[in-house]
């Protein structure tokens, strides 16, 4: 878990694991409460994108306020952030693999003529 003064711990226990046997990840983080609260990143679009996710607030959850749930295209991993302040960073650091990502996959859909639509397209439309 990414604390707020910036520094990565251990945590005790995972607070989706008591939900696993449901079996489906969207089902877990629901049950565990928390809620979705933005995405960075289009999941469609880009190979790499951040879904964060907000603790409901519960007097008795002690855990991490943040889950963030990072998406590949062939892989979804999770870490936690114990604050606001904490997945703010975690956005700062996480930006230039973010950005990375998504001018890679333009550069590759420029190089792809059979792309047609969306901004690749339109670009490659403009140039030629």
């Amino acid at each position: 878990m990414l604390t707020t003064d910036g520094s990565w711990i251990q945590l005790e226990a995972d607070p989706l694991k008591p939900y696993e046997e449901l079996d489906d990840w969207d089902k877990s983080i629901k049950a565990a409460g928390y809620y979705h609260w933005t995405t960075v990143g289009r999941p469609d679009e880009v190979p790499l994108c951040l879904d964060i996710h907000r603790h409901g607030g519960s007097p008795e959850f002690t855990g991490p306020e943040f889950l963030v749930v990072i998406t590949t295209r062939e892989y979804v991993d999770s870490v936690y952030a114990e604050s606001l302040p904490a997945v703010m960073d975690l956005q700062v650091r996480w930006a230039p693999a973010l950005q990375a990502a998504a001018v890679t996959e333009l550069i590759g859909q420029l190089n792809d003529t059979s792309t047609k639509y969306g901004i690749a397209g339109l670009i490659r439309n403009a140039l030629t």
